[in-house]
């Protein structure tokens, strides 16, 4: 049965074998995942890899692995990235990787801004030997083989930043393609931003908000709010919806799955200036609800020795 409504869920998603984006919970913490403009933006080294399993418990459910490097050159005016995903769901996977490239502009003395592009190159495949078809008849359309393309793919995006305030606009999957068995996901647009408020000398209080949009599927908008604790530990939680203002087609069968409303409970510990691991625990509104899912994550700066005066905790 759950190999049945996986295969159906893979089925709603498009009327052919498409890719999806991957799916993160902590971007609020490595903002390179959805905006090659972030590049740089911490002014140091930054190494962070993250591991997410999606509807913990169903067979064939997602998995996605993401290794990120970023930092700053040319005395911080050139913010250089790497990425590397690799995104599992059934019979479907994408191995993807960037490289990124933001160009910064110091327009006061704590803000900047800039311009990111983001080049690389996804291998989409489906193993069509891990396919059943529900009736137990053959379908041409169903490769029963492994079939897989290596495409290349591209990403922009604005970031700006101050000490206690950024936002960013980003657009992923910007080179489209079909063939028989494969479609490239949709064009995404990100709109993100956020603040950091002192309550007191000990907490501080940072709320956000992320618009993803494809123009295809609902608007889905997460709504964060967390609370910094003495400048070493984050707790807050995020509330994601989905809203029908752009869609063009809403189809009966995928009306309760395209509502996405879910909860997350997140954290990220510094275990010192340099270290820092961070965890989510996500609960999905719909049918799905029984299967939680999991993220965690660590995040690793090197600072050079001279700049001893940065090694204070990044706010985003």
């Amino acid at each position: 049965m759950r190999r049945i409504l996986l295969l159906g869920l893979v089925l709603w998603s498009t009327q052919t074998w498409a890719q999806q984006s991957a799916h993160y919970t902590q971007y609020v913490f490595n903002g390179l995942i959805i905006n090659p403009a972030y590049a740089g933006s911490k002014d140091v080294l930054n190494i962070s890899g993250t591991y997410r399993s999606q509807w913990a418990g169903l067979e064939g459910a997602p998995t996605t692995q993401t290794l990120s490097i970023d930092g700053a050159a040319l005395k911080e005016k050139i913010g250089l990235g790497f990425t590397g995903i690799n995104d599992q769901l059934g019979a479907q996977g994408q191995k993807s990787f960037y490289v990124s490239t933001a160009f910064r502009v110091k327009l006061g003395p704590e803000t900047k801004l800039a311009l990111g592009f983001s080049g690389g190159a996804s291998q989409y495949y489906i193993d069509g030997t891990r396919l059943r078809p529900i009736d137990g008849t053959n379908d041409t359309a169903i490769p029963t083989t492994k079939e897989q393309s290596i495409l290349p793919d591209a990403k922009a995006g604005l970031f700006f930043n101050s000490s206690r305030f950024y936002a960013g606009l980003s657009a992923s999957n910007l080179i489209a393609f079909k063939n028989k068995y494969q479609i490239t996901p949709a064009p995404h647009y990100f709109l993100t931003s956020g603040y950091v408020f002192d309550l007191n000398e000990t907490f501080k209080l940072k709320p956000s908000f992320l618009v993803k949009e494809d123009f295809k599927s609902p608007t889905n908008l997460d709504v964060n709010a967390f609370l910094l604790i003495g400048d070493r530990l984050w707790l807050g939680g995020s509330y994601r919806s989905s809203l029908n203002l752009m869609k063009q087609n809403q189809s009966e069968d995928s009306e309760e799955l395209d509502r996405r409303n879910a909860w997350a409970m997140l954290t990220e510990l510094y275990i010192s200036t340099r270290l820092k691991i961070g965890y989510s625990y996500d609960v999905t509104l719909t049918s799905l609800r029984q299967h939680a899912s999991h993220e965690v994550s660590l995040g690793i700066y090197f600072y050079k020795k001279e700049d001893s005066r940065s090694l204070t905790i990044r706010y985003f």
